[in-house]
């Protein structure tokens, strides 16, 4: 009977090393004897974008959306309009307004000009030849030069207005928000009706490249190199993602992946390391931004 049992230890004990074996090859195939290994998370190459307003201090209000989140939009494209487009509509209509009037008043000074000048030469010419008085060939010299006068104001005055419509313009451009970027509407902050906070309107991000951001300590730096391959595996995976180091930091900080654990070492001072995703990764995890990684960069 004590051999009976032992065989059946035996058993229980083999099939729970081969399960386990099994469930290693499946989630974690890499030699972790090899190699550098730190932890990482999933990013979009143009990084998430939040996009705000223009509006000022005073801040904006949404009046309308063009778009929903999941939504794909175009660089330039028009995102949404704020709540004070109507006000700055009708200011840009006033300043058009002014500048007409303006200009229709300079087409009535150059004809008074013209008639003025005319006439300032007639009784110039009559005043030397003693046919007109002094005083009314004066008086159409003054005529004249005053209209001269009134045209320059207006000119000024005109400069002046068109100047006030350029600001009224760009003021109602602001009332408008584009896209700063081609991608995707990950999250909707302000919805039609709220007012815009410092968090901003949206986020977005281009999600057709992603990249991988390790966190390499300081100390295995000098082992890291533009080029090398690397591996990226997390819990869930079906299989690890292939990745090459595209880019190195230049700050060394703390560690930011390890806050939430109470034991992990504080003084751990680190440098961001950005690794390019292969394609088939792009498209397995593009709802998966910002997810924890592990990440084993061979030597």
């Amino acid at each position: 009977m004590y051999r009976k049992m032992l065989h059946y230890l035996f058993i229980i004990i083999s099939f729970v090393l081969i399960n386990f074996s099994a469930y290693a090859e499946i989630t974690y195939p890499l030699n972790t004897d090899r190699g550098i290994g730190s932890l990482g998370r999933i990013e979009p190459r143009s990084r998430v974008i939040k996009v705000s307003h223009n509006a000022g201090p005073e801040g904006a209000r949404v009046a309308q959306l063009f778009f929903r989140e999941a939504d794909l939009v175009k660089s330039g494209g028009k995102l949404a309009v704020l709540s004070d487009y109507v006000k700055r509509k009708a200011e840009v209509e006033a300043a058009k307004a002014r500048v007409n009037v303006l200009k229709a008043q300079r087409v009535v000074e150059q004809v008074t000009l013209a008639f003025n000048k005319k006439e300032h030469l007639r009784f110039e010419s009559l005043k030397q030849n003693s046919v007109a008085s002094i005083s009314l060939a004066d008086t159409k010299r003054l005529a004249f030069e005053q209209s001269e006068a009134n045209l320059k104001r207006l000119s000024a005055e005109i400069a002046s207005a068109e100047l006030e419509l350029r600001i009224s313009e760009a003021e109602l451009e602001n009332t408008f928000i584009y896209a700063p970027i081609t991608g995707t509407i990950l999250k909707i902050l302000a919805w039609p009706g709220e007012r815009i906070r410092d968090s901003g309107l949206l986020e977005m991000a281009d999600l057709t490249q992603l990249d991988v951001v390790a966190e390499i300590y300081e100390s295995d730096l000098p082992r890291v190199k533009v080029g090398q391959k690397a591996y990226i595996t997390a819990p869930g995976f079906r299989h690890p993602y292939h990745a090459r180091v595209r880019e190195l930091g230049f700050q060394v900080r703390k560690n930011d992946l390890n806050d939430t654990d109470p034991l992990a070492d504080r003084d751990n001072r680190i440098i961001e390391v950005r690794l390019t995703l292969e394609p088939k990764a792009v498209v397995d995890l593009r709802h998966q931004i910002f997810r924890q990684v592990q990440v084993r960069i061979e030597p």
